[in-house]
Protein backbone atom coordinates (compact mmCIF):
# COMPACT_ATOMS: atom_id res chain seq x y z
CA UNK A 1 0.00 0.00 0.00
CA UNK A 2 2.91 2.01 0.91
CA UNK A 3 4.26 1.49 -2.33
CA UNK A 4 1.54 2.54 -4.32
CA UNK A 5 1.23 5.87 -2.53
CA UNK A 6 5.03 6.23 -3.69
CA UNK A 7 4.57 5.99 -7.09
CA UNK A 8 1.13 7.80 -7.38
CA UNK A 9 3.54 11.06 -5.30
CA UNK A 10 6.30 10.21 -8.10
CA UNK A 11 4.22 10.64 -10.80
CA UNK A 12 2.55 13.90 -9.88
CA UNK A 13 5.67 15.12 -9.01
CA UNK A 14 7.34 14.53 -12.44
CA UNK A 15 3.95 15.94 -13.91
CA UNK A 16 5.08 19.83 -11.48
CA UNK A 17 7.10 22.69 -13.09
CA UNK A 18 8.20 25.72 -12.09
CA UNK A 19 7.53 28.83 -13.74
CA UNK A 20 10.63 31.00 -13.87
CA UNK A 21 10.48 34.46 -13.08
CA UNK A 22 7.99 37.05 -11.41
CA UNK A 23 6.60 37.12 -7.95
CA UNK A 24 5.00 32.79 -8.35
CA UNK A 25 7.94 32.09 -10.11
CA UNK A 26 7.85 28.65 -7.72
CA UNK A 27 4.04 27.95 -8.64
CA UNK A 28 3.83 24.99 -10.37
CA UNK A 29 2.01 24.61 -13.98
CA UNK A 30 0.46 21.66 -15.13
CA UNK A 31 2.16 20.32 -17.86
CA UNK A 32 -1.06 19.83 -19.70
CA UNK A 33 -1.58 23.73 -19.54
CA UNK A 34 2.02 24.33 -21.02
CA UNK A 35 1.03 21.55 -24.02
CA UNK A 36 -2.18 23.47 -24.90
CA UNK A 37 -0.91 26.63 -25.16
CA UNK A 38 1.72 25.30 -27.22
CA UNK A 39 -0.36 24.55 -29.33
CA UNK A 40 -2.36 27.49 -29.93
CA UNK A 41 0.60 30.15 -30.50
CA UNK A 42 0.82 31.65 -34.42
CA UNK A 43 3.01 29.64 -36.99
CA UNK A 44 5.60 31.01 -39.25
CA UNK A 45 4.26 33.66 -41.55
CA UNK A 46 5.16 32.22 -44.82
CA UNK A 47 6.79 34.29 -47.53
CA UNK A 48 4.72 37.75 -49.17
CA UNK A 49 4.03 36.96 -52.81
CA UNK A 50 5.61 39.86 -55.04
CA UNK A 51 3.05 41.67 -56.67
CA UNK A 52 2.22 40.86 -60.23
CA UNK A 53 3.67 42.93 -63.09
CA UNK A 54 2.57 46.10 -64.15
CA UNK A 55 1.30 46.29 -67.80
CA UNK A 56 2.70 48.94 -70.04
CA UNK A 57 0.69 51.95 -70.62
CA UNK A 58 -0.68 51.84 -74.08
CA UNK A 59 -0.38 55.54 -75.57
CA UNK A 60 -1.00 57.09 -78.58
CA UNK A 61 -2.43 53.85 -81.05
CA UNK A 62 -0.24 53.38 -84.43
CA UNK A 63 -1.10 54.47 -87.54
CA UNK A 64 0.14 53.86 -91.27
CA UNK A 65 2.43 56.53 -92.77
CA UNK A 66 0.60 56.90 -95.49
CA UNK A 67 -2.24 55.30 -97.65
CA UNK A 68 -1.15 51.63 -98.40
CA UNK A 69 -0.32 50.86 -102.03
CA UNK A 70 -0.07 47.98 -104.10
CA UNK A 71 3.95 47.55 -104.59
CA UNK A 72 4.89 50.58 -102.66
CA UNK A 73 6.22 49.68 -98.74
CA UNK A 74 4.25 50.90 -96.23
CA UNK A 75 5.41 51.99 -92.62
CA UNK A 76 4.28 51.92 -88.87
CA UNK A 77 4.37 54.87 -87.18
CA UNK A 78 4.25 54.94 -83.28
CA UNK A 79 5.16 58.20 -81.11
CA UNK A 80 7.19 56.49 -77.54
CA UNK A 81 6.99 59.83 -76.06
CA UNK A 82 2.64 59.82 -75.96
CA UNK A 83 1.12 58.18 -72.99
CA UNK A 84 3.35 54.54 -73.59
CA UNK A 85 5.59 53.60 -70.39
CA UNK A 86 9.21 54.93 -70.77
CA UNK A 87 12.08 52.94 -72.65
CA UNK A 88 9.19 50.77 -74.33
CA UNK A 89 10.34 48.91 -77.83
CA UNK A 90 7.63 47.57 -80.15
CA UNK A 91 6.92 44.52 -82.01
CA UNK A 92 4.84 44.42 -84.98
CA UNK A 93 2.06 41.93 -86.62
CA UNK A 94 0.40 43.51 -89.89
CA UNK A 95 -3.25 42.22 -90.34
CA UNK A 96 -5.05 41.87 -93.71
CA UNK A 97 -9.21 41.96 -93.42
CA UNK A 98 -8.62 41.52 -89.73
CA UNK A 99 -6.42 38.41 -89.44
CA UNK A 100 -2.72 38.15 -89.10
CA UNK A 101 -0.46 37.98 -92.51
CA UNK A 102 2.03 35.35 -91.94
CA UNK A 103 5.49 36.37 -91.70
CA UNK A 104 4.63 40.26 -91.64
CA UNK A 105 6.13 41.04 -88.44
CA UNK A 106 8.31 44.16 -89.15
CA UNK A 107 7.74 48.01 -89.13
CA UNK A 108 7.31 48.26 -93.20
CA UNK A 109 4.85 46.37 -95.22
CA UNK A 110 4.44 46.08 -98.99
CA UNK A 111 1.01 45.29 -100.10
CA UNK A 112 0.31 42.79 -103.05
CA UNK A 113 -1.65 43.03 -105.96
CA UNK A 114 -3.92 40.54 -104.10
CA UNK A 115 -4.35 43.03 -101.03
CA UNK A 116 -5.95 45.91 -103.72
CA UNK A 117 -9.35 46.56 -102.19
CA UNK A 118 -8.39 44.79 -98.98
CA UNK A 119 -8.19 46.21 -95.23
CA UNK A 120 -4.89 46.35 -93.71
CA UNK A 121 -3.93 47.71 -90.34
CA UNK A 122 -1.06 47.39 -87.92
CA UNK A 123 -0.43 45.63 -84.38
CA UNK A 124 2.01 47.45 -82.32
CA UNK A 125 3.01 45.15 -79.25
CA UNK A 126 4.48 47.67 -76.58
CA UNK A 127 7.38 45.73 -74.28
CA UNK A 128 9.48 46.69 -71.57
CA UNK A 129 11.29 44.75 -69.25
CA UNK A 130 9.75 43.40 -65.96
CA UNK A 131 6.53 44.76 -67.89
CA UNK A 132 2.93 43.08 -69.14
CA UNK A 133 2.50 44.16 -73.14
CA UNK A 134 0.24 46.33 -74.24
CA UNK A 135 -1.19 46.35 -77.68
CA UNK A 136 -2.69 48.69 -79.70
CA UNK A 137 -3.83 48.67 -83.37
CA UNK A 138 -4.24 51.33 -86.14
CA UNK A 139 -7.03 51.93 -88.21
CA UNK A 140 -8.01 49.76 -91.13
CA UNK A 141 -7.06 51.09 -94.59
CA UNK A 142 -7.80 50.07 -97.81
CA UNK A 143 -4.98 49.10 -100.39
CA UNK A 144 -5.13 50.61 -103.37
CA UNK A 145 -3.44 50.16 -106.82
CA UNK A 146 -0.41 52.00 -108.12
CA UNK A 147 -1.84 54.20 -110.12
CA UNK A 148 0.48 56.73 -111.62
CA UNK A 149 -3.02 59.21 -112.74
CA UNK A 150 -4.51 59.13 -108.92
CA UNK A 151 -3.68 62.17 -106.80
CA UNK A 152 -2.62 65.24 -107.61
CA UNK A 153 -3.95 67.76 -110.16
CA UNK A 154 -5.75 66.59 -113.77
CA UNK A 155 -4.94 70.17 -115.90
CA UNK A 156 -7.48 71.33 -118.11
CA UNK A 157 -6.73 72.16 -121.92
CA UNK A 158 -7.89 75.95 -122.30
CA UNK A 159 -6.10 76.26 -125.49
CA UNK A 160 -8.07 76.98 -129.20
CA UNK A 161 -7.05 73.49 -130.34
CA UNK A 162 -10.40 71.99 -131.65
CA UNK A 163 -12.62 75.15 -131.09
CA UNK A 164 -13.90 74.09 -127.93
CA UNK A 165 -12.84 76.01 -125.36
CA UNK A 166 -12.86 79.37 -127.28
CA UNK A 167 -16.73 78.63 -127.31
CA UNK A 168 -16.77 78.39 -124.35
CA UNK A 169 -14.69 81.44 -123.41
CA UNK A 170 -17.19 83.87 -126.14
CA UNK A 171 -20.85 82.25 -124.69
CA UNK A 172 -23.17 83.35 -121.96
CA UNK A 173 -25.77 82.37 -120.06
CA UNK A 174 -27.22 78.86 -120.16
CA UNK A 175 -25.00 77.71 -123.06
CA UNK A 176 -21.94 78.75 -121.33
CA UNK A 177 -23.29 77.00 -118.40
CA UNK A 178 -23.67 73.93 -120.43
CA UNK A 179 -20.38 74.31 -122.08
CA UNK A 180 -18.72 74.13 -118.81
CA UNK A 181 -19.63 71.06 -118.48
CA UNK A 182 -16.88 69.83 -121.09
CA UNK A 183 -14.26 72.91 -121.68
CA UNK A 184 -13.55 73.14 -117.75
CA UNK A 185 -13.36 68.86 -118.05
CA UNK A 186 -9.47 67.42 -117.69
CA UNK A 187 -9.76 66.11 -121.59
CA UNK A 188 -7.29 64.28 -123.68
CA UNK A 189 -6.34 66.08 -126.95
CA UNK A 190 -5.35 64.25 -129.92
CA UNK A 191 -2.03 65.12 -131.66
CA UNK A 192 -2.78 63.98 -135.01
CA UNK A 193 -0.83 64.35 -138.80
CA UNK A 194 -2.93 67.87 -139.00
CA UNK A 195 -0.18 69.24 -136.25
CA UNK A 196 3.01 69.37 -138.54
CA UNK A 197 5.19 70.78 -135.85
CA UNK A 198 3.94 68.57 -133.17
CA UNK A 199 6.87 68.55 -131.36
CA UNK A 200 6.56 71.95 -130.52
CA UNK A 201 2.89 71.88 -130.50
CA UNK A 202 3.07 69.18 -127.45
CA UNK A 203 5.67 71.13 -125.79
CA UNK A 204 3.05 74.19 -125.62
CA UNK A 205 0.30 72.20 -124.81
CA UNK A 206 2.22 71.02 -121.83
CA UNK A 207 3.63 74.60 -120.68
CA UNK A 208 0.47 76.22 -120.69
CA UNK A 209 -1.51 73.56 -118.38
CA UNK A 210 1.49 73.42 -116.56
CA UNK A 211 1.88 77.23 -115.76
CA UNK A 212 -1.65 77.10 -114.53
CA UNK A 213 -1.55 73.87 -112.69
CA UNK A 214 1.57 73.47 -111.60
CA UNK A 215 4.49 70.98 -112.79
CA UNK A 216 2.88 67.49 -110.98
CA UNK A 217 -0.57 68.08 -113.05
CA UNK A 218 -1.72 65.06 -115.08
CA UNK A 219 -1.42 66.20 -118.73
CA UNK A 220 -3.50 63.87 -121.34
CA UNK A 221 -2.87 63.55 -125.10
CA UNK A 222 -3.36 60.95 -127.86
CA UNK A 223 -0.90 60.76 -130.20
CA UNK A 224 -3.28 59.67 -133.62
CA UNK A 225 -0.59 59.45 -136.66
CA UNK A 226 -0.60 55.70 -137.96
CA UNK A 227 -3.11 56.83 -140.94
CA UNK A 228 -1.57 59.85 -142.53
CA UNK A 229 -3.57 59.13 -145.64
CA UNK A 230 -6.93 59.08 -143.23
CA UNK A 231 -8.36 55.42 -142.15
CA UNK A 232 -10.13 54.94 -145.53
CA UNK A 233 -6.90 54.63 -147.48
CA UNK A 234 -6.29 51.83 -144.93
CA UNK A 235 -5.99 49.74 -148.33
CA UNK A 236 -2.73 51.86 -149.33
CA UNK A 237 0.42 50.67 -148.02
CA UNK A 238 2.62 53.05 -146.51
CA UNK A 239 5.74 55.04 -147.97
CA UNK A 240 8.90 54.45 -146.59
CA UNK A 241 8.64 58.31 -146.16
CA UNK A 242 5.28 58.06 -144.53
CA UNK A 243 7.39 55.48 -142.56
CA UNK A 244 10.31 57.70 -141.39
CA UNK A 245 7.80 60.73 -140.39
CA UNK A 246 6.23 58.81 -138.27
CA UNK A 247 9.21 57.83 -136.48
CA UNK A 248 10.53 61.54 -136.16
CA UNK A 249 6.92 62.47 -135.13
CA UNK A 250 6.98 59.83 -132.04
CA UNK A 251 10.92 60.74 -131.30
CA UNK A 252 9.82 65.28 -131.31
CA UNK A 253 6.62 64.11 -128.92
CA UNK A 254 8.72 62.48 -126.92
CA UNK A 255 11.39 65.22 -126.26
CA UNK A 256 8.94 67.30 -125.97
CA UNK A 257 7.05 65.34 -123.13
CA UNK A 258 10.10 64.71 -120.65
CA UNK A 259 9.99 64.49 -117.78
CA UNK A 260 6.10 65.77 -117.83
CA UNK A 261 3.42 63.83 -115.89
CA UNK A 262 1.46 62.77 -118.64
CA UNK A 263 -1.75 60.02 -119.31
CA UNK A 264 -0.92 59.25 -123.70
CA UNK A 265 -3.32 57.00 -125.23
CA UNK A 266 -1.56 55.75 -128.34
CA UNK A 267 -3.43 55.23 -131.71
CA UNK A 268 -6.89 55.46 -131.34
CA UNK A 269 -8.53 52.75 -133.69
CA UNK A 270 -5.65 50.99 -133.91
CA UNK A 271 -8.23 47.90 -133.82
CA UNK A 272 -7.91 48.76 -137.62
CA UNK A 273 -5.35 46.68 -138.30
CA UNK A 274 -7.23 43.49 -137.43
CA UNK A 275 -9.20 41.31 -139.79
CA UNK A 276 -12.31 43.48 -139.74
CA UNK A 277 -16.06 41.33 -138.26
CA UNK A 278 -17.25 41.86 -141.68
CA UNK A 279 -16.71 41.43 -145.30
CA UNK A 280 -17.49 44.81 -147.40
CA UNK A 281 -14.80 46.92 -145.06
CA UNK A 282 -11.81 47.79 -146.02
CA UNK A 283 -8.80 45.71 -144.77
CA UNK A 284 -5.58 47.44 -143.72
CA UNK A 285 -2.96 46.63 -146.66
CA UNK A 286 0.14 46.49 -144.49
CA UNK A 287 -0.98 45.83 -140.54
CA UNK A 288 2.56 44.49 -139.77
CA UNK A 289 4.32 47.57 -141.10
CA UNK A 290 2.14 49.78 -139.19
CA UNK A 291 1.93 47.95 -135.63
CA UNK A 292 6.26 47.91 -136.23
CA UNK A 293 5.67 51.40 -135.74
CA UNK A 294 3.46 51.92 -133.28
CA UNK A 295 5.78 49.48 -131.31
CA UNK A 296 8.45 51.60 -131.61
CA UNK A 297 5.75 54.30 -130.31
CA UNK A 298 5.21 52.34 -127.27
CA UNK A 299 8.72 51.71 -126.47
CA UNK A 300 10.27 55.30 -126.93
CA UNK A 301 6.88 56.90 -124.77
CA UNK A 302 7.34 54.26 -122.30
CA UNK A 303 10.88 55.21 -121.37
CA UNK A 304 9.80 58.70 -120.35
CA UNK A 305 10.12 59.11 -116.41
CA UNK A 306 6.48 60.24 -115.93
CA UNK A 307 4.58 58.87 -119.36
CA UNK A 308 1.69 56.36 -118.56
CA UNK A 309 1.20 54.82 -122.59
CA UNK A 310 -1.92 53.31 -123.25
CA UNK A 311 -2.55 51.39 -126.92
CA UNK A 312 -6.67 51.59 -128.19
CA UNK A 313 -7.69 47.77 -127.44
CA UNK A 314 -11.03 48.70 -128.85
CA UNK A 315 -14.58 48.20 -127.38
CA UNK A 316 -16.16 45.62 -125.86
CA UNK A 317 -18.53 45.52 -128.83
CA UNK A 318 -15.87 45.40 -131.77
CA UNK A 319 -13.16 43.00 -132.14
CA UNK A 320 -13.01 39.52 -130.39
CA UNK A 321 -9.71 38.28 -128.32
CA UNK A 322 -8.52 36.49 -131.19
CA UNK A 323 -8.64 39.44 -133.29
CA UNK A 324 -7.07 42.11 -130.49
CA UNK A 325 -4.80 40.36 -128.64
CA UNK A 326 -2.77 39.90 -131.44
CA UNK A 327 -2.65 43.10 -132.26
CA UNK A 328 -1.94 44.61 -128.75
CA UNK A 329 1.53 42.06 -128.76
CA UNK A 330 2.66 42.96 -131.90
CA UNK A 331 2.20 46.94 -131.19
CA UNK A 332 4.56 46.86 -127.75
CA UNK A 333 1.52 46.23 -124.80
CA UNK A 334 4.40 44.80 -123.08
CA UNK A 335 5.98 47.86 -123.06
CA UNK A 336 3.04 50.14 -122.11
CA UNK A 337 1.13 50.77 -118.69
CA UNK A 338 -1.60 49.10 -120.54
CA UNK A 339 -4.57 50.02 -123.25
CA UNK A 340 -7.62 51.92 -123.73
CA UNK A 341 -10.85 51.09 -124.13
CA UNK A 342 -13.89 53.00 -125.65
CA UNK A 343 -12.31 55.58 -128.09
CA UNK A 344 -14.92 55.45 -130.86
CA UNK A 345 -17.24 53.14 -129.30
CA UNK A 346 -20.47 54.00 -126.77
CA UNK A 347 -20.76 50.67 -124.81
CA UNK A 348 -21.09 50.89 -120.90
CA UNK A 349 -18.34 51.07 -118.70
CA UNK A 350 -19.13 48.02 -117.26
CA UNK A 351 -19.01 46.05 -120.18
CA UNK A 352 -15.36 47.83 -120.78
CA UNK A 353 -14.35 46.68 -117.31
CA UNK A 354 -15.59 42.72 -118.09
CA UNK A 355 -13.97 43.07 -121.68
CA UNK A 356 -10.95 45.09 -120.30
CA UNK A 357 -10.17 41.98 -117.47
CA UNK A 358 -10.57 39.57 -120.54
CA UNK A 359 -7.85 40.96 -122.69
CA UNK A 360 -5.71 41.03 -119.12
CA UNK A 361 -5.80 37.26 -118.67
CA UNK A 362 -5.25 36.52 -122.31
CA UNK A 363 -2.10 38.37 -121.76
CA UNK A 364 -1.28 36.40 -119.07
CA UNK A 365 -1.48 33.76 -120.74
CA UNK A 366 1.01 34.81 -123.12
CA UNK A 367 3.43 36.08 -120.21
CA UNK A 368 2.34 39.54 -120.55
CA UNK A 369 1.61 40.57 -116.76
CA UNK A 370 0.34 43.60 -114.86
CA UNK A 371 -1.53 45.70 -117.40
CA UNK A 372 -3.65 48.27 -116.60
CA UNK A 373 -6.65 49.65 -118.61
CA UNK A 374 -8.46 52.96 -118.82
CA UNK A 375 -12.03 53.52 -120.04
CA UNK A 376 -13.28 56.43 -122.41
CA UNK A 377 -16.94 57.76 -120.72
CA UNK A 378 -17.13 61.15 -122.58
CA UNK A 379 -19.64 59.71 -124.91
CA UNK A 380 -21.21 56.44 -122.91
CA UNK A 381 -23.87 58.42 -120.57
CA UNK A 382 -26.45 56.05 -122.66
CA UNK A 383 -24.70 53.52 -123.37
CA UNK A 384 -25.38 51.66 -126.26
CA UNK A 385 -23.60 49.02 -128.84
CA UNK A 386 -23.17 49.11 -132.65
CA UNK A 387 -25.86 46.78 -133.24
CA UNK A 388 -28.13 48.42 -130.52
CA UNK A 389 -27.93 51.38 -133.03
CA UNK A 390 -28.11 50.19 -136.31
CA UNK A 391 -31.07 48.61 -135.05
CA UNK A 392 -32.93 51.54 -133.83
CA UNK A 393 -31.40 54.09 -135.72
CA UNK A 394 -31.11 52.72 -139.28
CA UNK A 395 -28.98 54.56 -141.45
CA UNK A 396 -27.38 56.68 -138.58
CA UNK A 397 -23.66 57.48 -139.01
CA UNK A 398 -22.21 55.21 -136.31
CA UNK A 399 -19.42 57.66 -135.90
CA UNK A 400 -21.67 60.57 -135.69
CA UNK A 401 -24.24 59.18 -133.65
CA UNK A 402 -27.48 60.70 -133.09
CA UNK A 403 -27.53 62.76 -130.00
CA UNK A 404 -29.99 62.54 -126.75
CA UNK A 405 -32.06 65.34 -126.57
CA UNK A 406 -33.15 64.79 -123.05
CA UNK A 407 -32.11 62.88 -119.76
CA UNK A 408 -34.44 60.07 -120.61
CA UNK A 409 -33.32 59.19 -124.05
CA UNK A 410 -32.05 56.01 -124.65
CA UNK A 411 -29.60 54.50 -127.37
CA UNK A 412 -28.13 58.26 -128.23
CA UNK A 413 -24.81 59.90 -127.70
CA UNK A 414 -24.45 62.07 -124.37
CA UNK A 415 -21.67 62.62 -121.64
CA UNK A 416 -20.98 59.82 -119.60
CA UNK A 417 -19.20 60.12 -116.17
CA UNK A 418 -16.37 62.61 -115.53
CA UNK A 419 -12.78 62.04 -115.69
CA UNK A 420 -11.81 60.81 -112.41
CA UNK A 421 -8.89 57.80 -111.01
CA UNK A 422 -11.91 56.92 -108.59
CA UNK A 423 -13.02 54.43 -110.52
CA UNK A 424 -14.61 52.30 -108.03
CA UNK A 425 -16.37 55.28 -106.36
CA UNK A 426 -19.93 56.43 -105.91
CA UNK A 427 -20.41 57.70 -109.33
CA UNK A 428 -23.84 56.56 -110.62
CA UNK A 429 -22.40 53.56 -112.70
CA UNK A 430 -24.43 50.44 -112.59
CA UNK A 431 -21.57 47.90 -111.79
CA UNK A 432 -21.65 44.96 -109.99
CA UNK A 433 -19.97 44.09 -106.84
CA UNK A 434 -17.10 42.19 -109.26
CA UNK A 435 -17.11 44.81 -112.02
CA UNK A 436 -16.44 47.78 -109.09
CA UNK A 437 -13.98 45.40 -107.53
CA UNK A 438 -12.21 44.50 -111.25
CA UNK A 439 -12.05 48.14 -111.93
CA UNK A 440 -10.69 48.87 -108.09
CA UNK A 441 -7.80 46.45 -109.31
CA UNK A 442 -7.38 46.93 -113.22
CA UNK A 443 -8.34 50.09 -113.93
CA UNK A 444 -6.28 53.19 -113.40
CA UNK A 445 -9.03 56.05 -114.63
CA UNK A 446 -12.14 57.27 -117.19
CA UNK A 447 -10.96 59.06 -118.98
CA UNK A 448 -12.58 61.76 -122.01
CA UNK A 449 -10.63 60.61 -124.98
CA UNK A 450 -13.64 60.13 -127.37
CA UNK A 451 -14.94 63.62 -128.89
CA UNK A 452 -18.91 63.97 -129.04
CA UNK A 453 -18.73 67.59 -128.92
CA UNK A 454 -17.13 67.63 -132.95
CA UNK A 455 -18.49 66.27 -136.32
CA UNK A 456 -17.80 62.06 -136.59
CA UNK A 457 -15.59 62.92 -133.36
CA UNK A 458 -13.04 64.03 -135.80
CA UNK A 459 -13.61 67.53 -136.94
CA UNK A 460 -14.71 70.38 -136.80
CA UNK A 461 -16.18 71.77 -133.37
CA UNK A 462 -20.09 71.41 -133.57
CA UNK A 463 -21.66 74.31 -131.07
CA UNK A 464 -25.31 72.38 -131.32
CA UNK A 465 -23.82 69.03 -130.48
CA UNK A 466 -21.74 69.97 -127.72
CA UNK A 467 -24.98 71.48 -125.98
CA UNK A 468 -26.85 68.59 -126.87
CA UNK A 469 -25.06 66.03 -125.37
CA UNK A 470 -24.23 68.77 -122.24
CA UNK A 471 -28.08 68.95 -121.51
CA UNK A 472 -29.20 65.38 -121.75
CA UNK A 473 -26.14 64.11 -119.74
CA UNK A 474 -27.33 62.31 -116.18
CA UNK A 475 -24.28 62.67 -115.04
CA UNK A 476 -23.94 66.37 -114.19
Amino acid sequence: MVGAILVVLAIVVTLVVVRPGGDDSGRAEPASQRIAASSTSSPTPSPTPPPPPQQVSAGRAPKLAEDPVAGRKVMAQVHKKRGWTPGVRFTYQWLLDGKPIPGATRRGLVPTDKMIGRRVRVQAIGQVPGYLPAVSLSKPRTVAPDNPLAGGTWAVYRGPQNGLYPAYARAGGDDKRQLAKIALQPRVTWFTDANSSIGEDVDSYIADQQAESGKDALIQLAFFREWPDGEAARGRRLSGGQQADYRGAVDAVARAIGDARVALVLEPDLGLNAVPNNSWETRTADPAVRLGLVRYAAKRFSELPRTSVYLDASDSDWLAMSKIVPVLEAAGVEYARGFALGATHYSSVGDNIDYGMQIIHELEADGIDGKRFVIDTADNGRPFTWLQHRSEHPGDDFDNAITCRSVSDTTCDTLGVPPTADVAGDLGLDLTGQQRANALRNVDGYLWFGRPWLIRQASPFSLSRSLEVARSTPFQ
